[in-house]
Order: structure tokens, then C-alpha cells, then sequence
């Protein structure tokens, strides 16, 4: 998106006829300097974005002086002749070095890069104070903004200080140590690996150390009489939240290098919801509603360094450690108590970087990052789990007893080389990954109740079975019961390396043209065919350079995670056998403790297996866009995206039954499901994104945007997805599950009267898509996926005649049964109800230090922040299978509002 250009007119109030003049500001290391504030002598003044670049669109022929200021930098006076045909870059000295700068500034504009698209942004000084303080909330927002790219925000990448999530660990560092974040930047560039509408992008930068001592001691307190009963809570039980920390930021040396620190320590109290049905051996249903305590416990930490090891190279070491205790997870929705369990996470990352100015045209940075990250489980019960379809889980935790170690080693280095009209980037970015898990996953066992048709030809539900079970009455015996027995521990070792090429071409001015390559490879599994070109264009039509017009085309390539090689270990059939048993029986009333089910009926093995020679997945995008920036800097911008992906990774049963039966004959080994990983999914996509900002009024900022979100594929976005039958494809083609056709959002922070400061940012999603299930396992395949059929012509209801052999229910898409009916419904039927979620933050700072040139100036801040401050229900889960006592009913939601007050002081 084409930053928003700053007015020029000259001072007799003539009209500009000249050029844009261009340029960046750098320190001596080559370091880019955002914050920048260049002014021309008639005093029109703009200021360097994130990126170090800053542009005046239009210049008159002739010489002109510039002045450039940055904090912690000496002034610099330059004089240029207009029009000048190359980008200017102004080199700043230190007053005391250092590699990047203050950015207390409110500028959130973008560059005229042509791999730009969409609501390109940056947030840094007040626009990042007025965020979440709140880790969740704080990554929630950023998501959200990412997702204008198209993508689900919970895919978006997180990057750190140019270091990836690249196993899905996304832990910000403390608030207080961030400098500024880009959300979706350049994602059309050679140098990214993911998509735009396959997950955003999300770059955080934390500050470096300053030339004098600072700091700053903050709390923050939340009580359970501030905030709100969560919607399907008895009580507004002990909700709360605590947060206190402290920064340090100073000189090491009197010049050439300083250090930052951060420590927050976070108490966090919730509840998870309990609301689920269960029913007596008498068949008397009853609803459980509780609320179960969820506390967490979670300490963050930063310390960074950085040195200068001459005029030309500098050296940044950065150490952040992250350790959270939660308490009773997976509790909530239909699931007890006695199904959570406790969770431990840890995270340190240890970064270094090097960044050395070969020449003023050549820079080499270096990265080194390695990552320690680690979890346990360890569950409430080591009981069998028994589920019942729709209403409730009991039981214990499949997970079981549950550790696991990572080690994750990556190298970042490139070159950028900037010529007279070229910005060129080349990269190679090699990373391995090594996982020890420990993993008793369902080795405690499962029995599922998910009704069925009964011995007469009657359907039956869950819930109904279940009854029957307890009784020890025909058609009681669980649907399945399945488990897994061997090995527990599975080690993985992945190595992946990808290289690229970015050429950013400046054939004129107002014209740009970007292309380059990026090639990937993996192994664990082995992908050796991601190569991906990529292309963009973009051009400003007018003088005053307030439209931009821009256009994208570019392959990308899938990855397949350590994590997710890692899950088709643990099923692989020879080290872990998993074992299902279809109708086992106990001798008697059910008892899921004294049952011996893999001795009462056939057990059918289940194993994964890779196609083979399987080839990567390959999304092929492209993109039109503009940008126009009207009176008073309101910019308005828009995009449209279309794409199609191939080769999409999803499992099918190769060995599946051929009869329906699971005991039935199948094309290979009998009694065994064979779960073969390949890529025969395909999808589409249609995206369109429209937003409108401004971030230079005098009283308020802000950006609102919404994006359409049409992504249709057959595998759900889930390489372990299941097709409802082998070789059918019928009603497979969905939108992907929980993914919102619409996505709203946007910031503001609005400056008040005695400088109160008000900031709201709020997102919201909607016509999100579930499937419709029946519980149980029609074809014998293995996977209890099976959706319902639509109900023959004269087919009674089963509310005014269970007793039928063949009932129906009435539904919003007409009339199902479990089975017995015409075709199947097809997948992802369900709409959720809209989420919409406002938070808001009051604060107000007090100088307590009036000399304006103290080196050590007092400040205290107070604030009041809420979040889902409209108290809005945020329903997360709705019933799903038919006939369940909780069909179509919404039964768990997200937090209620929560408000919290804080102080900070900072020296």
C-alpha cells in the first residue's frame, strides 16, 4: 500500500510542478533509522516509516537543503539538486552509538515497495501503547489486523526481531520491550514463505539499549468485581488478573554498545464453562453447568545487547525466556472436569545478529537463532475417556501423561545491494529442528457413544445408548471403543532450507517493478519442488503521487512441520498399534473401568502411511490493488486476490471395507485401516479487502478495514483430514471450519481534552462455517466423520414418533436422518453466530519531572483498559450432531468483558 504522501505546496502557495524526492536514513552500520524527521528549508517536514524511508511527492527543480534530526543522533545538513534521479540515503552519526533509534513517533505509513498488497501497516509509539497489555488479547489484535490479508488469524506468522514461529510457538515478548510491528509486509516478497490468505505476517522489533540509564516499574490489577460473568458461567466466580515488571535500558561503555531488560510476571484467573448434558440410568437427562477455575501462571522475559564492533558492523545479542503453569486445560463446553488437565510451557530463544556495511551500497546481515521449547501434560484422571456424541466427554484426558523437547536452530543471512535503480535482496535461510516427544496419547483409552441404527432398524442417539449401556440393556454397547499400546516416545529430526532472490526495479519515479524466486526443500518428509517466482508492479499515475496502483502474481509452497511428521509418527502402526473395537460388550451395566473390550469383539488396526513421491502443495495468487490518499491524508485502499491451490495434503483410507462393514472384506490387509497421507486435495479462493485510514489528524487515528474471505477447498486445511468415504468427493468442496466469510476490524485513538488519550481496536468475524456430523461411522472406515442424509419423502420425526425404524430431524437444511436417507449433507452446513469483540484503553500521562532538558525525566501513566467491553457473547462452540441433546445449540463462548487498571513510572 503506498504510504500516505506528505502536502507540498510552496511557501507563495503556487503549485508544485517538480518531482518526488525519495531517500532513506540509515545510521553508519547501515541500520535503518524510522522515526527520522527530514524538513525542507520552507519547513515542510515528514518523517522516515519503519523501514528508514521517507518521501516528499513532489519537489521543485533546483537545490534544495535538507535537515535531519533522530534522537540520539547528531543533526545532519544536506543539500540536493532537483529533480535527483536515485533514491537519497542520508547517513546519521551518533551523539553516542546505537543501531536503531527512539520511535515514539505516530507515523504508520508504508513504502512504495511493488511486492506491497492490501492494509500494509506499522504500529509503534503511542498507536503500540494504546494495545493489549495482555499477552492473549495483545496477540488477538495483532491477528486479527494480519488477517485483512485473507488468511484465519490464528495461522498468521509471528516473526521476532527477523526470526520466525516456524513450529507455531507464538510468545510475544513483553509489550514494554517492543519498538514497533509491521503487519503484513511485502507478503508478495521472494523472501516469505507463506501465502497472503494462507496466514498473515506479523513482525515485531523490540527496542535496543539507550545512551543514558531509563526505566520504568509497572503494575496492572484486575478483580473479579470489575469484570463480567462469562455468558454460560453460574457465577462471575474468581476472574481476575495481576501483572507487574520492570525495564532497564542504559550504556555498557560510554560508546559503542548499551543493554535493555525486561521481566513481567502475569497471574491470570478464568474459569472454563462447563455445559453439558448427562443423563441416570433411568434416562433422565440433566444439565451440568460449572464453573471450573483455569488459573495461569506465566513470567516473560527479554535482555538484549547491542555492540559496536567498529564503523561498519555491529553485533545484537538478545536472550527472552517465557514460562507458563496452566491449570485444568480442555475443561469447558461439554467437557468435565475430570477430562482437563495441567499444562507446562517453556520457551527461550537465544538471537544473534550481525549487521555489517560492506560499502554505501552493500550491507550483509548475519542471524543466528536457537530456540529451546518444551510441554507437558499431566492429566486430572488416567480413566478411561468415555464420549458421549453431543453431550458430554468424561473421563480422562487423551493426552495422557505427555512431554515434549524441541530444538530449533536457524540461520538467516543475506545481502541487500542497492544500485542506482535496484534494491536487491538475496537470502538463504537454512533451520533444523529436532522433537522428543513422549506421548501416551489414548493409551488410557476411548469408548464412544455415538448411537446408531439398532438390530430392528431403529435409530438410535447417543445419549439413548448410553442409557441402554448403564442399564445393561440391548443396543447398549458403545459404538467403539478404541486405544493405543507401544512405544510412547517418538523422535523427529527435520532439516529445511529455502534460498531466494528480491529485485526491487525503479524504471521511473512513480514506477515500480519487483520479481524474484524462492526455492524450498525439507526432509521428513522430503520436498525437493518448491519453486516459487514471484512478481509485482506498482505505479502512481499522478504528480502528487496520491493514487497507487499495484498488481501481483506469485506461486507458493506448502510446508509440512516438524510437529505435524511428528502426529504421523505416533500412528505408525509398528511402534504404537491403535486398535478399534467396533460394539465391544461388558458383562453387565457399563462400567468403562472394569470393561476389557479389545477381548469381546474384532479389533481393527489403524496406520498412517505417505504417498509416495508425494509433491508439495503450490497456491498460485494473484492480486489487484490500489490505494488513493485524499485531503487531510484519508487514505483509501482496496484489494482483490484470487488464487487456487493444488496438490493440498489430506488423508484417505486406502483399505477401506468394501461392504461397509468394518470386519468386512477390503482391497489389502484385513482388519486394518490404512490412512494414507497424499495430495489429491484441490481448492479455490476469492478474496477482497477495503480499508480506510489516517493517522495524521491533530485529535484522531485510525484504520478500519474488512475483508471477504472465500476460501473453498476438500481438506479442510488439514493434511489429517478424512473424506467422509474413499474415492468420493461428493459434498467434500466447503469453506474451511471456523473460518469467517467476513472479517472487520480496525484501531483509533482519539485525543482527548487534559490529555487523556482514548484507543479502541476491535475485530470481528462472521458466517463462520461447522460441520454437521452424526457421531458415528456409517462405512466402517475408521473416521467418525459421517454427515447425515436428507430424509426419504414421508419420513416421520423422531419428536413425535421415536419408535420408527427410519425418524428424521427438522433442520434449517430440511429434514436428516442418520442414515437410511438420499445423499449426504454436504460438509460444513453450520454457520456460527458472529463474534465482535471491542477493547478500550483510557490513559493519561503525568510529567512529574518539569525540566524539559532533565536526562532522566519522571513520568507517570495511568490507564484503564477493558476488553469485549460491550460484553458481547463470543459464541465458540455450537452443536453439531444431530439429534444430541445440544443440536444447533450454542453451549461455550469466549471471555466476558474484563477491565483492569494500571500505573506505570518511568525514570
Amino acid at each position: 500500500m503506498l504510504a500516505a504522501p506528505a502536502a507540498l505546496a510552496e511557501s507563495d502557495g503556487s503549485v508544485c510542478s517538480g518531482a518526488p524526492l525519495t531517500g532513506s536514513v540509515v545510521d553508519t552500520t547501515g541500520a535503518i533509522i524510522p522515526g527520522a524527521t527530514v524538513t525542507l528549508e520552507n519547513g515542510t517536514a515528514v518523517t522516515s516509516d519503519s523501514d528508514g524511508h521517507f518521501r516528499f511527492p513532489c519537489v521543485n527543480d533546483g537545490s534544495h537543503h535538507l535537515q535531519i534530526t533522530a534522537t540520539s543522533f547528531a543533526n545532519q545538513s544536506l543539500t540536493v539538486q532537483a529533480p535527483l534521479h536515485k533514491a537519497l540515503n542520508a547517513v546519521l552519526q551518533p551523539e553516542a552509538v546505537e543501531t536503531t533509534v527512539d520511535v515514539a513517533g505516530t507515523d504508520a505509513t508504508q513504502n512504495n515497495s511493488a511486492t506491497n498488497s492490501g492494509p500494509a501497516q506499522t504500529i509503534s509509539g503511542k498507536q503500540l501503547s494504546t494495545l493489549a497489555d495482555d499477552p492473549d488479547d495483545l496477540l488477538r489484535e495483532l491477528q486479527q489486523l494480519s488477517a485483512a490479508s485473507g488468511g484465519a488469524p490464528s495461522n498468521a506468522t509471528v516473526a521476532v526481531d527477523g526470526f520466525d514461529n516456524s513450529e507455531g510457538t507464538t510468545h510475544l515478548p513483553p509489550k514494554s520491550s517492543i519498538a514497533y510491528i509491521k503487519v503484513n509486509p511485502d507478503l508478495f516478497s521472494a523472501e516469505y514463505r507463506n501465502p497472503p490468505f494462507g496466514g498473515g505476517r506479523i513482525e515485531v522489533y523490540t527496542k535496543p539499549g539507550q545512551s543514558a540509564f531509563h526505566g520504568a516499574l509497572f503494575a496492572t490489577n484486575s478483580s473479579s468485581w470489575m469484570n463480567a460473568r462469562d455468558p454460560f458461567a453460574t457465577s462471575a466466580a474468581s476472574i481476575g488478573k495481576q501483572r507487574y515488571g520492570f525495564e532497564l535500558t542504559g550504556p555498557i561503555r560510554k560508546q559503542g554498545s548499551d543493554f535493555s531488560l525486561n521481566l513481567e510476571h502475569r497471574s491470570i484467573d478464568n474459569i472454563g464453562v462447563v455445559n453439558a448434558i448427562t443423563v441416570d440410568s433411568a434416562g433422565n437427562e440433566s444439565q451440568i453447568i460449572q464453573d471450573v477455575p483455569t488459573p495461569q501462571r506465566l513470567w516473560v522475559g527479554n535482555a538484549r545487547v547491542d555492540w559496536q564492533l567498529g564503523p561498519k558492523n555491529t553485533f545484537i545479542a538478545s536472550l527472552s525466556t517465557y514460562n507458563n503453569d496452566r491449570q485444568n486445560v480442555g475443561v469447558g463446553g461439554t467437557s468435565l472436569q475430570e477430562t482437563g488437565y495441567e499444562r507446562h510451557d517453556y520457551d527461550t530463544n537465544l538471537h544473534l545478529t550481525d549487521v555489517t556495511t560492506i560499502s554505501p551500497k552493500i550491507m550483509h546481515e548475519a542471524r543466528v537463532g536457537l530456540e529451546w521449547d518444551g510441554q507437558s501434560y499431566t492429566p486430572n484422571s488416567l480413566a478411561p475417556q468415555v464420549s458421549v456424541a453431543g453431550a458430554f466427554t468424561g473421563g480422562g484426558s487423551t493426552f495422557g501423561q505427555f512431554s515434549q523437547r524441541e530444538l530449533d536452530a536457524e540461520v538467516i543471512d543475506d545481502a541487500i545491494i542497492q544500485t542506482k535503480n535496484h534494491l536487491i535482496k538475496i537470502g538463504i535461510q537454512p533451520e533444523f529442528v529436532t522433537i522428543h516427544t513422549v506421548a501416551t496419547n489414548n493409551f488410557n483409552g476411548t469408548y464412544t457413544f455415538g448411537g446408531g441404527v439398532t438390530s430392528s432398524g431403529a435409530t438410535i442417539t447417543g445419549i439413548q445408548q448410553y442409557v441402554n449401556a448403564l442399564n445393561g440393556a440391548a443396543n447398549g454397547s458403545p459404538t467403539a471403543y478404541s486405544d493405543v499400546a507401544g512405544n510412547p516416545e517418538v523422535d523427529v529430526f527435520q532439516f529445511r532450507n529455502a534460498i531466494f532472490y528480491q529485485d526491487d526495479w525503479k524504471i521511473r519515479s512513480n514506477l515500480h517493478f519487483a520479481y524474484g524466486l524462492r526455492y524450498y526443500t525439507q526432509t521428513a518428509p522430503t520436498i525437493v519442488d518448491a519453486i516459487n517466482p514471484r512478481f509485482g508492479v506498482s505505479w502512481s499515475p499522478d504528480k502528487n503521487a496520491t493514487w497507487n496502483l499495484h498488481a501481483h502474481a506469485g506461486l507458493f509452497s506448502g510446508r509440512s512441520s516438524a510437529h505435524t511428521w511428528a502426529q504421523f509418527l505416533t500412528m505408525d502402526g509398528v511402534q504404537r498399534v491403535t486398535s478399534t473395537v467396533y460394539g465391544p460388550t461388558c458383562n453387565g451395566a457399563f462400567d468403562p473401568n472394569t470393561c476389557t473390550p479389545l477381548a469381546t469383539g474384532t479389533a481393527i488396526h489403524s496406520m498412517r502411511t505417505l504417498q509416495p513421491n508425494i509433491p508439495n502443495l503450490f497456491y498460485d495468487i494473484e492480486n489487484l490493488g490500489f490505494s488513493k490518499t485524499f485531503p487531510k491524508k484519508f487514505t483509501l485502499s482496496a484489494d482483490y486476490y484470487i488464487g487456487q491451490m493444488w496438490h493440498y495434503w489430506r488423508s484417505e483410507n486406502i483399505n477401506s471395507p468394501l461392504n461397509g462393514s468394518p470386519t468386512g472384506p477390503r482391497p489389502g490387509p484385513a482388519d486394518t485401516n490404512i490412512f494414507q497421507m497424499q495430495a489429491s486435495g484441490r481448492g479455490y479462493a476469492n478474496v477482497e479487502f477495503f480499508g480506510l485510514t489516517n493517522q495524521a489528524l491533530k485529535r484522531i487515528q485510525f484504520f478500519a478495514g474488512a475483508v471477504r474471505v472465500d476460501v473453498v477447498d476438500d481438506t479442510d486445511d488439514n493434511p489429517f483430514f478424512v473424506p467422509q468415504t474413499t474415492g468420493v468427493n461428493a459434498g467434500e468442496y466447503a469453506r474451511r471450519d471456523n473460518q469467517g466469510l467476513w472479517q472487520v476490524f480496525g484501531n483509533a485513538t482519539l485525543n482527548l481534552p487534559g490529555k487523556f488519550v482514548l484507543s479502541a481496536n476491535y475485530n470481528g468475524q462472521g458466517l463462520a462455517v461447522y460441520n454437521i456430523t452424526t457421531g458415528f461411522d456409517n462405512n466402517g472406515d475408521g473416521d467418525f466423520n459421517d454427515r447425515p442424509q436428507y430424509a426419504p419423502s414421508g419420513t416421520p420425526l423422531c419428536s413425535t414418533n421415536p419408535s420408527a425404524s427410519l425418524c428424521g430431524y427438522a433442520t434449517p437444511w430440511g429434514e436428516l436422518v442418520n442414515s437410511g436417507g438420499i445423499g449426504s449433507l454436504p460438509r460444513n452446513k453450520g454457520v456460527m453466530p458472529w463474534t465482535f469483540y471491542l477493547d478500550t484503553n483510557l490513559q493519561r500521562a503525568f510529567k512529574l519531572t518539569h525540566d524539559a532538558k532533565a536526562e532522566h525525566p519522571q513520568t507517570l501513566t495511568v490507564n484503564v483498559r477493558s476488553s469485549n467491553v460491550l460484553n458481547h457473547m463470543n459464541v465458540t462452540s455450537v452443536g453439531g450432531v444431530l439429534g444430541s441433546p445440544l443440536f444447533g445449540v450454542p453451549y461455550a463462548a469466549d471471555n466476558g468483558r474484563r477491565v483492569e487498571f494500571g500505573l506505570r513510572y518511568s525514570f
